[in-house]
């Protein structure tokens, strides 16, 4: 789910009319078509986030714990933790769906990539255990191949995956294959219907005009930093000591009290929690309903930087950064690769047991050659970013030779492309990504919303640093 670009304008001939007259340019016209262009894209299902104001629709359009479009081919919900399909007595789970599964995939609600995954899940024996593995050798567990911290088991006391012990929690690789080819389909699908915006464009005769592609990689890379944070927030909220079992359903602490006092309670009645989610740690036990929710609420209120957030008394502060568990580490490192575009993935703080490989860390590029060849290879962010500064540094060389050959004709202006050039950590990718000053400029004066790429109400300028500030709030 992570996009670069050049905008190519064809200005008509203009004839000019008296001022009475009060008609518009074909450019304005051409503007104001783009403009609705646009919004009809950004309120399409899949494109539609909370914190842009051009993405508003009526119904259930957004996620409630990370503001994500609710209608997506590629929406995706479940829990960052255990939840149990099947308890015998309140007390023993017969049947854990892991985290990161929706339990979606099996109903008729699901989306594609819901239903792929729980797919996928639900081949392994036992509803999704197989080949769970001792020691510290890397082993297969359902989708995911794992390792641990020690050697020590991954499977805790209740039967479920211990997440805590992972060291390595990673898609097998014909998992992966089936899930990139489900959001690439999402993609292909919402290029195509940008053709259905605009009557004089034909699906296979023109191009996406580079505003809709821009947009698409903005919004889908705003989406994915979405779901990092409210990871962040749900994981903090299942820390010892609090154990709120937080989800799309029930986005705040607020609602998880709500639900437990409404009648959503362990079956055995000797905890304070949800009926489906794990039994409560003793250090959980001791602690009263209230106390756990303002628990809960001050690391939802922590910066998603901080390194293994943890409680102290009253206060939020970093934790042991070798004790913070795998799947808080890698949303960690993911919102900062985000958020300091072209930056060493691997530079960045991390535990000293944590490591990513090179397929984790890139993508798949297709790159062209002067002669119109092309192939497919993978970079990560940082390379990406090289690589557009040395094709800046190689513009600017030749305009410079270009000037001098003109004999003064043509003005030297390689510094102004060397301007463009980005430093490592400069910009953030979802800015980056998203449409130019240029096409922000050619948009002015028409419908489309946002006005400036450095507004203070462009979302992109403005990131979540707390996972509370994503959630979205609804009357009962």
């Amino acid at each position: 789910m992570q996009a670069r670009g050049l905008l190519f304008i064809a200005l008509a001939a203009i004839q000019m009319l008296p001022p009475s007259a009060h008609a518009a340019s074909s450019d304005d016209i051409a503007r104001q078509k783009l403009s609705e262009k646009l919004l009809k894209l950004s309120r399409a299902e899949n494109m539609q986030e909370t914190t842009f104001q051009e993405s508003a629709a009526g119904g259930k359009s957004f996620n409630a714990n990370d503001g994500n479009a609710f209608r997506s081919t590629s929406t995706y919900h479940s829990n960052v933790w255990s939840t149990c399909l099947r308890w015998i007595g309140g007390r023993y789970c017969d049947k854990w769906l892991d985290p990161y599964v929706s339990e979606h995939g099996s109903g008729a609600d699901q989306s594609p990539l819901e239903a792929t995954v729980y797919k996928e899940w639900s081949k392994f024996a036992n509803g999704g255990r197989a080949d769970a593995g001792q020691g510290s050798g890397a082993s297969q567990y359902a989708i995911w191949q794992v390792d641990t911290k020690d050697g020590g088991s991954i499977i805790d006391v209740d039967g479920k995956l211990n997440t805590e012990v992972l060291s390595r929690w990673e898609l097998l690789a014909d998992v992966k294959k089936k899930v990139q080819a489900d959001g690439e389909r999402t993609a292909i699908d919402s290029i195509a219907s940008t053709y259905s915006y605009d009557d004089t464009a034909k699906k296979g005769e023109t191009l996406p005009n580079m505003e809709s592609l821009r947009m698409m990689a903005q919004r889908w890379t705003k989406m994915y930093r979405n779901r990092m944070v409210a990871n962040i927030g749900e994981l903090r909220a299942m820390s010892r000591g609090v154990e709120f079992a937080l989800e799309e359903d029930v986005p705040t602490c607020q609602a998880y009290l709500n639900k437990v006092r409404g009648g959503d309670v362990d079956e055995s009645r000797i905890e304070e929690r949800r009926r489906r989610q794990p039994l409560l740690k003793p250090e959980t036990i001791g602690a009263t309903l209230d106390d756990r929710m303002q628990a809960c609420m001050r690391l939802r209120s922590a910066s998603v930087k901080m390194v293994n957030a943890q409680l102290q008394g009253n206060q939020v502060v970093a934790g042991d950064i070798n004790a913070e568990a795998y799947d808080k580490v890698a949303a960690r490192l993911s919102i900062d690769s985000i958020d300091q575009a072209g930056v060493d993935i691997n530079s960045l703080e991390r535990p000293s047991w944590f490591n990513l490989s090179e397929d984790q860390v890139s993508n798949e590029v297709t790159e062209f050659d002067a002669g119109g060849g092309k192939r497919k290879t993978r970079k990560t962010n940082a390379q990406e970013l090289r690589s557009y500064n040395r094709s800046l540094e190689s513009a600017a060389v030749g305009m410079t030779e270009v000037a001098a050959r003109s004999g003064g004709n043509i003005a030297d202006n390689s510094e102004r492309i060397r301007a463009y050039k980005l430093k490592p950590g400069q910009v953030n990718l979802v800015d980056n990504n998203g449409m130019t000053q240029e096409m922000h400029n050619e948009l002015k004066g028409t419908s489309y919303p946002i006005k400036s790429r450095t507004a203070e109400n462009n979302p992109a300028q403005n990131l979540e640093d707390r996972p509370h500030q994503l959630t979205i709030t609804r009357s009962p």
